[in-house]
């Protein structure tokens, strides 16, 4: 076939002046950009950088602080720090002092006490005695004191009707502050007026008691007599 008739190869690529391809670049050209982008490229050095190793001493300085953090804001890591029932302290360093609260009395009340004695304090006629006006938890607070811890057994008379039965030890198996928040709770609810108890007196009378047998009513009421009204 004869070259003049031949189609022109629109495929191939031309190559302008100096070897040049069709973008214009010549080979020797692409040589050279890429040695400048060489050049121009930082290479990795060895060694330590020194932006990690401020990072690390940051990072054990936060840790410090919040170690220290933790140890003044966290009552020493004791377990009274979440204790409800623990005596607060007044200041920093200071010594712990209790605040009798009826309102927690009235809770631990109603899981240990009301369900002989009624959460309305009435009891049960003929078998469980009523707290509300009884003379048995008014006055000197070491006779309730006593009841709760040691527990009472045999005939009692509140308001002109007896009662026989049996009050469980239940002070046996709770903290001061808690006898003394309950007993604080009974002497003031339901028309009751006598001093709040403290949690050192329950210590004191825990301490004397020392796994004394449940209180017949008559022994506690010689020991402590009740208050003519």
């Amino acid at each position: 076939m004869n070259d003049r008739n031949r189609h022109p190869d629109n495929n191939r690529h031309r190559r302008g002046p100096s070897g040049a391809g069709s973008d214009g670049l010549s080979d020797g050209r692409l040589v050279e950009v890429h040695s400048q982008i060489a050049r121009d490229k930082e290479e990795p050095q060895e060694g330590f950088s020194l932006t990690p190793i401020l990072i690390v001493f940051l990072f054990c300085g936060f840790g410090f602080w919040a170690g220290l953090y933790l140890t003044r804001n966290s009552g020493q890591f004791s377990a009274s720090a979440f204790d409800l029932d623990a005596p607060k302290a007044v200041a920093e360093g200071a010594s712990k002092v209790f605040e009798p609260d009826a309102a927690k009395g009235e809770k631990l009340f109603l899981t240990n006490c009301a369900v002989c004695h009624q959460p309305t304090g009435l009891g049960l006629t003929g078998v469980f005695p009523p707290l509300a006006g009884s003379p048995w938890v008014a006055g000197t607070d070491e006779r309730m004191i006593k009841a709760i811890l040691a527990g009472l057994a045999g005939e009692i008379e509140v308001k002109g009707v007896k009662y026989v039965g049996i009050m469980p030890n239940i002070g046996a198996g709770l903290k001061d502050a808690q006898i003394a928040n309950i007993a604080t709770y009974v002497r003031s609810a339901w028309g009751n007026n006598a001093e709040p108890v403290m949690d050192t007196k329950v210590a004191e009378v825990r301490k004397a008691l020392a796994g004394h047998a449940p209180y017949s009513p008559a022994e506690l009421a010689k020991e402590h007599p009740l208050e003519a009204k």
